[in-house]
C-alpha cells in the first residue's frame, strides 16, 4: 500500500496566495522571452558518467558563495563534469572551466526563484542531477559518496539527506541526487504546489507532499550544517584546537541565517582551515536589492 503524505497547513493567507501567483506567472512570461539555454551540454566527468551538477544563484551574494562552492567542488569535491548554474546574470561565471549558465530573469521573490529547481528538468539533458545550495561547500572528494549513492538512486528516483524543516525529520531540500526522468513525476507534483503560494517556503510544499515511495534517505553524516559548529551559542573558533585540512563532512551547509547572525571573520576562518577553502567569499549579511528594485526582503 502506498505511504500517505503528511501535508501541513497552509501558512499564507488567500491574498498572499493570489499575490504569489501573479508574481509567478509574469516571471514566466519573462521567461519564455528572456531564457537562455546553453547551447551543448557540458563535458562528462568519466568518474561521475552521467553527472552534472547544478545551483541556483540569483544576486552578487549568491554569485559569490556559488563561486566558492564550485570552486571547492573542482578542488576539494574532485568533480570536474558538467555545472549549470541557474541565475539572472551570467558574467561572474564567465571563463570557468565547463560551467555553463541558464540565464532566466530576475526576480526578488524567492519562491518564484526556487521553481528553477524543478524546471532545470527541462533546462538540460544529463540522464542524473545533482542539485546543491550555492552557501553549501565540498569539503571531502565526491567519488566514495557518490559510489555510495548510485544504488539508492537505482531504487528511487530522488536521494535526500534529513533536515529540520519544517519540522524535525522531514527532507533537506538543498542537496537533491536525482533521475532526471525518473524524478518528473513528483517534481510536477512539488512545482505546482509551489505555484499556489500555498506556503511560504518550497521545503514545506516538499514535505507536504514527499513520500518513502519518491525518495530514498542519505543515511550517512557527510552532510553538516556549520551552525552545528559555529554560531553564536557556541565558544569562538579557535585554529588551534581544530586539525587544518580535516573537514567534518563532504558537504558544510553555511546557510543564510548563520552568515547573517554570526562572524563572517570566524566562518571565513573556519572554512579556510578546516574545510580547505580556497576561494574564500566576502559576501555577508543581508544581499544587496538590485539596481530599480526595493531591497531584497523575505517572500511576503
Amino acid at each position: 500500500m502506498a505511504e500517505k503524505p503528511t501535508p501541513l497547513k497552509p501558512n499564507r493567507t488567500i491574498s498572499q496566495r493570489l499575490r504569489h501567483r501573479r508574481r509567478d506567472w509574469t516571471w514566466r512570461r519573462r521567461l519564455k522571452d528572456e531564457a537562455r539555454l546553453p547551447d551543448a551540454p557540458g563535458r562528462e566527468d568519466k568518474d561521475f558518467p552521467g553527472l552534472a551538477v547544478y545551483a541556483i544563484a540569483i544576486l552578487p551574494k549568491y554569485h559569490d558563495w556559488c563561486l566558492s562552492m564550485i570552486d571547492s567542488l573542482r578542488k576539494r569535491g574532485n568533480y570536474h563534469g558538467p555545472v549549470y548554474v541557474v541565475t539572472e546574470n551570467p558574467k561572474p561565471f564567465e571563463g570557468l572551466d565547463n560551467v555553463q549558465t541558464i540565464v532566466v530573469p530576475y526576480t526578488r521573490y524567492r519562491l518564484v526563484t526556487k521553481s528553477c529547481k524543478q524546471l532545470i528538468l527541462d533546462w538540460v539533458g544529463e540522464k542524473t542531477l545533482l542539485y546543491i545550495d550555492a552557501d553549501i561547500i565540498i569539503g571531502k572528494p565526491l567519488f566514495e559518496w557518490y559510489q555510495r549513492a548510485r544504488p539508492k538512486l537505482a531504487l528511487k528516483p530522488l536521494v535526500l539527506y534529513t533536515g529540520n524543516m519544517p519540522v524535525a525529520g522531514a527532507y533537506h531540500a538543498g542537496l537533491m541526487l536525482m533521475d532526471r526522468a525518473r524524478v518528473r513525476p513528483f517534481f510536477d507534483r512539488w512545482l505546482r504546489l509551489i505555484r499556489t503560494g500555498r506556503y511560504q517556503l518550497d521545503q514545506w510544499s516538499m514535505h507536504s507532499i514527499i513520500t518513502e515511495d519518491d525518495v530514498a534517505r542519505f543515511e550517512d553524516e557527510e552532510l553538516i550544517y556549520l551552525h552545528q559548529i559555529l554560531g553564536p551559542d557556541r565558544a569562538n573558533f579557535d585554529p588551534s584546537e581544530h586539525r587544518a585540512m580535516t573537514p567534518p563532512g563532504t558537504f558544510i551547509h553555511v546557510t543564510n541565517g548563520l552568515m547573517r547572525r554570526y562572524s563572517a571573520d570566524e566562518i571565513k576562518a573556519y572554512l579556510s582551515h578546516v574545510a580547505g577553502l580556497e576561494r574564500i567569499p566576502e559576501s555577508f549579511g543581508r544581499e544587496p536589492s538590485q539596481p530599480g528594485t526595493t531591497a531584497q526582503a523575505k517572500e511576503q
